[in-house]
């Protein structure tokens, strides 16, 4: 009977919840989908109180307008549902907890390849076994889904390597390691950013940096292949520039894109980075980093997520016009992005 009305819940919260959908964000229109999961983790465990985080994402969905904030509600109620259930795991409840995490993390929007989603989900459950379905079992088995490479080719080396290691490490002797703490803080960090779990992958240090209000930019779009020189008038007000590079992507770190005058300023690899560098289909393909002061805009939701590879120059002090000239040793088709100038109204 228990089992029943487990089974009623699970259908009630993934219907309620489609009902309660007020925005169209990929992440929003998944909200049965979460649903449906948080209720499976609440059956597993046998927990009411996981049910709440169900309505709470409802309230959530309906209450708050700004979509930043909003998603990000959705992470720590996410989180807050599935990180308690870390510290009692057993070899059903490990499973699932395991299952939950990677199809919140990778299968929103829905992947493409279905097949492999699954092969991957199955060679996680594999290493939380092995690692003996601890804490850190959980979480190593997960953010190695994470962060593995979407050329299909690719895709499944870090799994398998991660496999392969953690079998070697128990056949010699390795104990189980429980880590509750550390494990739930790196697993907790990556639910509350699901809805940008793409870049949590791809980018990790951008969550690090210092958030930045959205600024006021004068658009200029120019593309300057090498050599290519121009002259630029400083808007009022300008603090700013804002530059990435086309084509650039297995440029290393250090390697000149231009020359800023007034200033000698030199703009390198690590400055900017390659526009599109941070897409699933190039990232593994690049030798970017990601830029010093990011100034590139959050693209698309869940996995797919990604920054562009803008990054923001200070501008020499008091100049009204500045020159900006490609470097000569850009590659054939590459060129310096100036995409504009910062605003900030006094």
């Amino acid at each position: 009977m228990k089992h029943v009305q487990w089974i009623i819940a699970v259908a009630v919260s993934a219907f309620a919840s489609h009902f309660a959908l007020q925005n169209a964000t990929p992440i929003d229109r998944a909200l049965p989908f979460i649903a449906l999961v948080i209720a499976v983790v609440a059956w597993t465990f046998d927990d009411v109180a996981t049910l709440i985080a169900v309505p709470l994402l409802m309230v959530a969905e309906i209450a708050i307008a700004d979509e930043t904030m909003r998603l990000v509600a959705f992470g720590v109620i996410v989180a807050a549902a599935l990180i308690p259930r870390i510290s009692s795991l057993e070899l059903r409840t490990s499973s699932i907890l395991t299952i939950a995490s990677i199809l919140v993390l990778r299968w929103i929007p829905r992947p493409d390849h279905i097949v492999r989603e699954i092969v991957i989900i199955l060679i996680a459950l594999a290493t939380t076994w092995v690692l003996g379905r601890t804490p850190f079992a959980v979480t190593v088995a997960v953010l190695a889904a994470l962060f593995t490479p979407a050329v299909p080719l690719r895709t499944l080396v870090l799994p398998l390597l991660v496999l392969v290691v953690a079998t070697l490490a128990r056949l010699f002797g390795m104990p189980r390691l429980r880590l509750a703490l550390p494990s739930a803080i790196a697993l907790a960090f990556a639910l509350i950013f699901f809805a940008w779990s793409g870049i949590v992958a791809r980018a990790f240090p951008y969550f690090l940096k210092p958030p930045r209000p959205i600024a006021e930019r004068y658009t200029i779009n120019a593309a300057l292949p090498a050599s290519r020189s121009e002259t630029f008038v400083v808007p009022g007000d300008a603090h700013a520039l804002i530059v990435s590079g086309a084509n650039v992507s297995r440029l290393r770190r250090g390697a000149p894109l231009g020359v800023i005058e007034p200033g000698n300023i030199a703009v390198r690899i690590g400055d900017a980075a390659d526009w599109g560098y941070l897409r699933r289909d190039q990232f593994f393909g690049t030798h970017n980093p990601l830029p010093r002061d990011p100034a590139g805009q959050l693209r698309e939701y869940g996995y797919d997520a990604w920054i562009d590879g803008a990054g923001r120059i200070a501008l020499p002090r008091g100049a009204r016009t500045i020159r900006i000239t490609a470097d000569a040793s850009l590659p054939p088709g590459a060129s310096l992005q100036v995409e504009g100038f910062e605003i900030v109204r006094r």
